[in-house]
């Protein structure tokens, strides 16, 4: 008999309210007809059918149809996800217990983490460990996993471990850039200079109003030395202030030598970098709870504890010392944007001042 190529749907990418569920082919079941099939497409036999396979599939039917706990759609993600990954339940089970790096890639945690039943159908599934073989895939492998202790917590602090290197890797050169630029202005005689500079010419212009005798002023400030026009709306402060430093005090046009980093801080988010470093740090108080909540295992293969435990301290430093510690006080007070942005503007005035004199 020739043979149709189709591509076969497996059971477990089937919904509950997928056509083929309910599809009821018996109901054309003619001798005739098969018959005819069988004359036209092989050689002549009668066509018996095979109550095995009948009865196999009314089963698959039956399975998909009836399941047990899990609801239809959380059981046709979960068995898209098990299609996907195609390891042995028991497998991905032994892979979680035993943080083994080498199976547990970050796509199939979150996915897992996505798609997996809450813990209260997971409970509810331990009650069919009897009845394995008659439970759909997606609740077979809920049964597996439902003897995994803390499961959820545990795909979690496993998922922040797999992915640490790589944000801290992202966030390192923005975090170093900023660092450098706050001590390049702190440290910079020219630029302190500038703003004792500004801060005369500040004082004196606003003699007589509330903003007068002012001991400081802050360095977002310098943003507004561009707004202030001339009488004769030809020029501004910035403007004047880089012709009187050109005229009279040349070394300090020369500040900007000491800013290399300046110009790479001034595009950094201050905000989106203090909110990475906050998650970061909750995440970290996160798995440090999951640890004293985990007591000690009673399964052998259980090395989750161990394993985090051993490497808690080596993902805390690389938090503490080049992350967190160099750019606590810049966030914190928040000076990325408000000192980068200004200084770098001011610079770049002054530059192209002495670039065309």
């Amino acid at each position: 008999m020739k043979r149709l190529n189709w591509s076969k749907i497996r059971p477990q990418e089937m919904s509950e309210s997928c056509f083929w569920v309910v599809a009821n082919e018996d109901r054309y079941d003619n001798p005739d007809l098969l018959n005819r099939l069988a004359h036209t497409f092989g050689s002549y036999r009668p066509a018996v059918q095979d109550e095995q396979g009948l009865e196999a599939k009314r089963s698959i039917k039956k399975r998909i149809k009836q399941l047990k706990v899990l609801d239809p759609k959380i059981a046709q993600n979960l068995s898209i996800f098990l299609g996907s990954f195609r390891m042995p339940y028991q497998e991905i089970r032994r892979a979680i217990l035993e943080v083994d790096e080498e199976q547990l890639t970050e796509p199939m945690i979150q996915n897992l983490v996505k798609h997996l039943p809450e813990q209260e159908q997971l409970t509810a599934l331990m009650k069919f460990q009897n009845d394995y073989n008659s439970l759909s895939e997606p609740e077979q492998f809920g049964v597996v996993m439902s003897s995994v202790k803390r499961l959820r917590p545990r795909l979690n602090s496993i998922l922040f471990k797999l992915q640490f290197d790589e944000q801290v890797n992202n966030l390192r050169p923005d975090i170093m850039s900023v660092n450098a630029a706050c001590e390049e202005v702190r440290k910079s005689r020219g630029f302190s200079r500038l703003l004792e500079l500004v801060l005369l010419l500040g004082n004196y212009m606003n003699a007589g109003s509330r903003n007068a005798q002012s001991y400081g002023f802050d360095l977002s400030s310098l943003c507004k030395l561009k707004d202030t026009k001339s009488a004769d709306q030809k020029s501004t402060l910035l403007h004047f202030l880089a012709a009187v430093c050109e005229e009279e005090f040349p070394e300090v046009t020369k500040f900007s030598d000491d800013l290399q980093h300046v110009d790479r801080a001034s595009r950094v988010s201050a905000e989106s970098l203090e909110k990475n470093l906050v998650q970061m740090e909750r995440q970290l108080v996160q798995l440090e709870r999951d640890l004293d909540t985990f007591s000690s295992p009673e399964d052998s293969e259980d090395l989750f504890t161990s394993k985090i435990h051993s490497s808690a301290g080596l993902v805390a430093q690389p938090v503490a010392q080049p992350v967190a510690q160099p750019v606590a006080q810049p966030v914190a007070q928040p000076v990325a944007q408000p000192v980068a942005q200004p200084v770098a503007g001011v610079a770049a005035v002054l530059l192209r001042r002495g670039n065309t004199g």
